[in-house]
């Protein structure tokens, strides 16, 4: 399906590496600078927010948990023609485990908050940066070496 969305816009599935390697690393360096994230609601989306009683529902929760990213990320490593079923198998239960992960960290927020405090929040978001903008600069370079690849400048 993802292919036929890339044909009908004219790009190649390396071009959309390297969008999204840069995308993914714009988000890497926000956590890195320690920034808190530029999603924006509008004042219909904030009342909304306000008169639910968790904040990890939608529309607060959701963008940030399935951002560019995120979506970026999933999309990149399902697009290619070459990926072994079973390796899609890994990406679905990759996903699994983040929502896993994700519903056991806002349900223990609280907690973990306490324990490690704002200090320890801080630095875990700009390692998780790290490991995230790592990602993101080796979504890069496997675009550009398919690039390579497909012009003929470098040999498979």
């Amino acid at each position: 399906f993802g292919q036929w969305i890339f044909a009908g816009f004219g790009f190649t599935i390396p071009a959309f590496r390297i969008a999204g390697g840069i995308v993914l690393f714009g988000v890497a360096f926000e956590m890195l600078r320690g920034e808190r994230s530029r999603t924006r609601l509008t004042q219909q989306e904030r009342e909304e927010t306000l008169e639910r009683d968790e904040v990890a529902v939608v529309p607060l929760g959701i963008p940030l948990l399935a951002g560019p990213g995120a979506i970026t990320t999933v999309m990149i490593l399902m697009s290619s023609p070459a990926t072994a079923p079973e390796d899609k198998l890994f990406v679905f239960a990759g996903i699994l485990a983040s929502v896993l992960a994700t519903y056991l960290l806002l349900h223990n927020a609280d907690r973990i908050f306490r324990r490690i405090g704002r200090a320890g929040t801080r630095a875990v978001g700009r390692v998780m940066g790290l490991l995230i903008a790592a990602i993101a600069v080796q979504f890069v370079i496997d675009g550009i070496l398919e690039v390579a690849r497909i012009h003929g400048v470098l040999l498979s």
